[in-house]
């Protein structure tokens, strides 16, 4: 998993009064929780805009002043309107710890069902994972190789050496559809 190393400054106030004025200096209040409790802060909003809109997942080097912290990305709020970030929270672990985080899915190979005239229809841009942080892919890589016409590929069928998928075994991940012309050559 790729480390992103971030550098932000301590905040004292709390409140939404102190979180506009923030936002309105260009910077955008977070939080940190884990184990050591909760550390209050804040990031300039050019770095937060570029953390929140990526396909990337990332284990992210927290650096404040005095202090270096390895975190997630837990959850974030985007304005309504205008799309800017408003707050991040982060959580933070060690490279041992267990965490749950939805990680990007990539289709590898050429499916069977393609090469017959069949078209790729993926399901699903993430599935959620748990496993230790060390073991964490930048990506999951999934072979569709064998995958034929008409049918699909679940979670069930996927093999992720060292990680657990957290959504349901018959949950799609792919699909091979014929197309209509291949239909009514078969009918």
């Amino acid at each position: 998993m790729q480390v992103y190393a971030l550098r932000g400054e301590l905040r004292e106030g709390k409140g939404s009064a102190e979180a506009r004025r923030m936002r309105r200096a260009g910077l955008v209040p977070c939080a940190l929780y884990g184990k050591f409790g909760e550390k209050l802060f804040t990031l300039p909003q050019t770095e937060a805009h570029k953390i929140v809109f990526t396909p990337r997942v990332y284990l992210f080097e927290l650096s404040l002043p005095g202090e270096t912290y390895t975190a997630f990305l837990r959850e974030y709020q985007l304005h309504p309107v205008h799309d800017y970030v408003m707050h991040l929270d982060f959580l933070g672990c060690s490279l041992e710890d267990e965490v749950t985080v939805a990680l990007p899915v990539r289709l590898v190979g050429t499916a069977e069902g393609v090469k017959m005239g069949g078209k790729l229809v993926p399901l699903a841009r993430r599935l959620k994972v748990r496993g230790r942080v060390q073991d964490l892919p930048d990506t999951l890589d999934i072979d569709i190789t064998n995958l034929r016409l008409g049918k699909t590929l679940t979670v069930g069928r996927v093999q992720l050496p060292g990680l657990q998928v957290m959504a349901s075994s018959d949950t799609a991940i792919a699909r091979i559809e014929i197309p209509r012309a291949l239909r009514t050559q078969q009918g």
